[in-house]
């Protein structure tokens, strides 16, 4: 979508700005009505910010206001040297059922998608140890992982396992869905798991594999995870998109 005719046509079709609301207020919820009816879908290029002005008769500061607070709910996104854009929907993940990312972006209505970049067998760290409860002398696999729904980078996966309970994982490529390999070679079920995330934002590193600019919003994920004899057999860390993947809580109150 064009954004060159933008100031001529929109200036019809979008309504005046009115009421008591602050105006940068309003030209979001003017934008947001304009998302939510399909009239801007994600990926379109919505209109600059002289052709908002135009369009409303607005200050340029009302305009970067409102866009920018957009930019922050994750409904716009800019793009370097072309302009801004409706951002794609966050893909939601929620602690209710323990899957694997295969099975819960399938689950969501997208197509997954893992490329393992390294996997190796190496002596577990003192960290590494004491969150799986091993001994200094264990090895550890270590897997990987970028991971991707509809063929766009969501995040990236370090998962360390006991060598002890995955003889031989290190010779085994690819790897689509490790919890599946687990379940089906080794007897292993992912039981229950233990998620921590903290917000942070990208790296130069980081931000390149994934696809986006530093500086961008993304969680910092540590999961450990049980198997059916209660055993820990994974210690993962994870940096996802904040962009694109949203945590869904569900909270229930005490009887």
């Amino acid at each position: 979508m064009q954004s060159s005719g933008w100031a001529g046509a929109a200036s019809a079709a979008l309504p005046p700005l009115g009421g008591p609301a602050p105006l940068y207020y309003q030209l979001q919820q003017a934008v947001r009505d304009r998302i939510a009816a399909g009239e801007w879908r994600p990926g379109d290029q919505i209109p600059t910010i002289r052709e908002f002005g135009q369009i409303y008769g607005v200050s340029r500061i009302t305009v970067v206001q409102a866009l920018h607070s957009l930019a922050r709910e994750g409904l716009l996104t800019r793009r370097q040297g072309k302009g801004v854009f409706v951002a794609q929907p966050k893909i939601e993940q929620g602690p209710i059922r323990l899957l694997s990312f295969t099975d819960d972006i399938t689950r969501r209505g997208h197509r997954p998608a893992t490329r393992t970049l390294d996997l190796h067998r190496e002596p577990a760290s003192p960290e590494v140890a004491a969150r799986l409860g091993l001994t200094g002398t264990d090895s550890v696999i270590v897997l990987d992982r970028l991971r991707l729904a509809d063929g766009e980078p969501m995040g990236f996966q370090r998962a360390f396992l006991p060598e002890r309970l995955v003889p031989g994982l290190a010779d085994s490529q690819p790897i689509e869905s490790l919890y599946r390999l687990l379940r089906d070679r080794y007897g292993v079920v992912p039981t229950r798991a233990a998620e921590t995330f903290e917000p942070i934002v990208l790296d130069r590193e980081t931000a390149r594999l994934l696809g986006t600019v530093p500086g961008s919003p993304a969680f910092a994920v540590e999961r450990i995870t049980r198997d059916q004899s209660d055993r820990v057999f994974e210690f993962v860390r994870s940096t996802m998109r904040g962009d694109r993947y949203k945590v869904l809580l569900e909270l229930v109150a005490p009887p």
